[in-house]
């Protein structure tokens, strides 16, 4: 493999997550007329976990189950590959930055509202 197979890769792999992440996001926060796009993250909330933290057990499990690929040469679930469960793995690190920024951007701006100065 070279640089240009590796950046076509990248360019396709960037383009599924994309259209996945637009079909799986009605399906998990609650439909066509949701207004929450990180509503089932959120709902870490009622366990008392931030949101992200509850991102991240679902990364680790598609990390686990690439490890059990790698050590098993197969997976026992067929209808979801390896190359999807780091497809997953790639759109959770955009949700998890997305909603790290929002949450930024919400405190700055409830810090402004205050009349405090943010950090």
């Amino acid at each position: 493999m070279d640089l240009n197979e590796l950046l076509n890769i990248h360019e396709e792999t960037c383009e599924k997550c994309k259209t996945m992440m637009i079909r799986k996001n009605k399906d998990y926060t609650g439909g066509d007329t949701a207004t929450d796009i990180f509503a089932n993250f959120n709902s870490a909330k009622i366990i008392g976990m931030h949101p992200v933290k509850g991102l991240l057990i679902r990364v680790i499990d598609k990390v686990q189950r690439i490890n059990s690929f790698a050590n098993d040469k197969k997976l026992s679930v067929s209808d979801e590959t390896v190359y999807d469960a780091c497809e997953d793995i790639i759109n959770y690190a955009i949700l998890a930055k997305a909603m790290l920024m929002k949450e930024r951007k919400e405190k700055k701006d409830y810090r402004k509202e205050e009349n405090v100065l943010p950090d």
